[in-house]
């Protein structure tokens, strides 16, 4: 081999090579931090004859964040004191109770088609969630609700079957 030759190996070696690992390497650092955020929109197929005409459908959505203070407020016991008029707030011993605040959307059922579409400005792909909806039943006297909790798979979430409950109080 020449000693051009040699002196081409010694710098591909010496410079080439380290150059490419270290790009390579600062790429695979960063790319997590380079995505971009892509948020959840969810469609729901309704039912209208569940729901009252004139009802409003409530729907909260819960991200995995607000599911972990929720999770750790459940140890909380909340009291009312007839004296004071107000409500106390007591937990065990390490948790410190704090106020959780879900994404809220309202519907009214008269405006609606058949399904409902919600775009979560919380939710991103990958993380888990929970969505409830509520609403005055057909009776004009119970709720009307369903829940589901999963994980976001893709950026586009059709919830069908969704299991509606409906509550049972003694109406008039």
């Amino acid at each position: 081999m020449s000693r051009e030759g040699i002196m081409n190996q010694a710098f591909v070696r010496s410079f080439i090579l380290p150059a490419a690992l270290i790009f390579l390497v600062g790429c695979s650092i960063v790319a997590p931090f380079s995505r971009s955020v892509e948020f959840v929109t969810f469609s729901v197929p309704i039912d209208k004859g569940t729901f009252s005409p004139e009802a409003s459908l409530r729907v909260r959505i819960w991200n995995t964040e607000t599911l972990k203070v929720a999770e750790r407020n459940a140890n909380c016991a909340v009291s009312y004191n007839q004296e004071t008029k107000t409500e106390e707030v007591h937990c065990p011993e390490g948790v410190n109770y704090r106020e959780v605040t879900p994404e809220e959307f309202e519907f009214l059922v008269q405006d609606i088609g058949a399904e409902i579409e919600i775009k979560s400005a919380t939710v991103t792909v990958g993380e888990k969630y929970r969505l409830q909806i509520s609403g005055l039943s057909s009776d004009d006297c119970n709720t009307a609700s369903a829940t589901v909790e999963e994980k976001a798979r893709s950026a586009q979430i059709v919830l069908e079957n969704l299991l509606w409950a409906t509550t049972l109080m003694a109406c008039p």
